[in-house]
């Protein structure tokens, strides 16, 4: 609909066509009704909207299109765009690899763009797809260890994770790490941060168990990501010792001991709530054995004898060193633990102002770790009462 009151053609004839409209609809207003053919409007002298343009079956004087179809419109126009653009992108990278090939350089970054295009979409699978031969295309140009793919390595894993395919991004997680590994030396800050981050996504996995494993097989996993953690961190003390300058800040330090408490954490719970069956039940030091014996008598004929003997209970030494066993063990690794807390402390003690990645104040952070370190010990002595 023409706006009138922008149009230089409708402008100098306004004020006319204002009168008469207002003129006819006075008369209308005057006349009586006749059924349901009203469809005049009316006029408020005192300010009120000119027109009520409502007629009685529902449909609009001025031709305004209601709100749902507005939507469906939009709906439509949007698909058509995005089907359109797909086809672009498709049409390009066809064009592309009949020129040069399917490996080649220059489909690097039409895949790249296709891939960014269908994340913004919501479609992550067809984007983990693109992303996926772009990664191809990084490892046959530049190598399986280039450092070219990191970046393409990380879309893709975190397309993934938006489409709910846990165990492939776990795989490229664990490809991520392993190509920090072995591109930067343990110790520097690179090499640090890539642990801290994929220690944080292994911890994540295992307590939301992502991956539908037995809580033996996460442990064993917390167990394996300790020892990482552990050998890290043991760079980082060697070279502080020789007084060599480490470029890991205190942040990154503090956040690595964290992740290595959280492993041990997981792995004491795990070991506090599957202890043997056989561990809280009574088993008795000793039992009671009939002991039978052939005994000559007097006359000379062998008499059978028989007494009840009381001797040690060989299940008892069994199940006594299957405890402590289990004990051992919770005790290293509560220590393991407590020895981290320590450790994040002798940090903060000398970086009071600390903060995690997460721009959480560290002293908070490490005060629930202390309270979880507390938590695990209750827990442990209260176990042990029914051993």
């Amino acid at each position: 609909m023409i706006d009138m009151s922008k149009s230089l053609f409708f402008k100098p004839i306004l004020p006319l066509l204002c009168a008469l409209l207002t003129h006819s609809i006075l008369a209308a207003e005057d006349a009586p009704a006749t059924g349901n053919t009203r469809v005049g409007a009316r006029v408020a002298i005192d300010g009120a909207p000119l027109f009520d343009d409502t007629i009685y079956d529902g449909a609009t004087v001025d031709g305004a299109v209601p709100a749902e179809a507005d939507a469906t419109l939009v709906d439509e126009r949007t698909a058509l765009e995005i089907s359109q653009q797909l086809t672009r992108f498709e049409e390009n990278i066809a064009q592309l690899e009949g020129e040069f090939g399917p490996y080649d350089d220059s489909l690097l970054e039409a895949l790249l763009d296709q891939a960014r295009y269908l994340t913004q979409i919501g479609q992550n699978q067809e984007a983990a797809e693109a992303y996926d031969r772009a990664l191809s295309i990084t490892r046959i140009s530049g190598g399986l260890l280039s450092e070219q793919q990191l970046p393409v390595l990380e879309d893709l894993t975190a397309a993934h994770k938006a489409a709910g395919d846990w165990q492939k991004a776990d795989d490229k997680e664990h490809l991520t790490w392993y190509l920090y590994s072995r591109l930067h030396t343990p110790g520097s800050p690179e090499h640090t941060q890539a642990l801290i981050d994929y220690g944080s996504w292994k911890v994540d996995v295992a307590r939301r168990n992502l991956l539908g494993r037995s809580m033996r097989a996460n442990a064993e996993e917390m167990a394996s990501l300790q020892e990482v953690y552990a050998s890290a961190l043991d760079q980082i003390a060697s070279a502080q010792v020789a007084n060599e300058d480490t470029t890991v800040s205190a942040q990154q330090h503090f956040t690595l001991l964290l992740g290595k408490a959280r492993t041990e954490y997981m792995m004491a719970d795990y070991l506090i709530r599957t202890l043997p069956s056989a561990v809280d039940r009574h088993v008795s030091p000793y039992v009671t054995v009939q002991v039978c014996e052939n005994v000559q008598g007097a006359n000379g004929v062998p008499t059978r004898v028989c007494r009840t003997e009381r001797v040690e209970n060989p299940r008892y030494r069994e199940m006594e060193m299957q405890k402590r066993l289990y004990e051992d063990r919770i005790d290293d690794t509560l220590r393991e633990v407590r020895s981290s807390v320590e450790r994040m402390q002798a940090i903060l003690d000398t970086n009071p102002q600390l903060q995690t990645t997460d721009g959480v104040p560290a002293q908070q952070t490490l005060d629930e770790a202390s309270g979880v370190y507390t938590e695990l010990q209750q827990a442990f002595r209260r176990s042990t009462l029914f051993w």
